[in-house]
């Protein structure tokens, strides 16, 4: 959470936002490969492409706002699927 916030005080151009950026993009993709073969859990989606929580959040939240992913619950589980 604080990171977060931390993330909001940074400059617009700041090159650690540009940088930070193009990490979620990246990761975006590895997630975006990862489900090319169908839904998956979240939990197989992190073992798929081997980012912790935090970067895989963040790619999944990037692939959302862009209606790339539609997010569900299955029993509990959290699943995604390309949209």
């Amino acid at each position: 959470m604080l990171y977060n916030i931390f993330l909001l005080l940074l400059p617009p151009n700041s090159n650690n936002n540009i940088m930070f950026i193009e990490k979620i993009g990246t990761n975006a993709g590895l997630v975006w490969k990862a489900l090319e073969k169908g839904e998956a859990s979240l939990k197989a989606v992190k073992k798929a492409t081997k980012l912790n929580e935090k970067d895989l959040n963040m790619a999944l939240g990037w692939l959302a706002r862009e209606g790339k992913i539609e997010l569900f619950d299955v029993e509990g589980e959290t699943f995604a699927r390309l949209s």
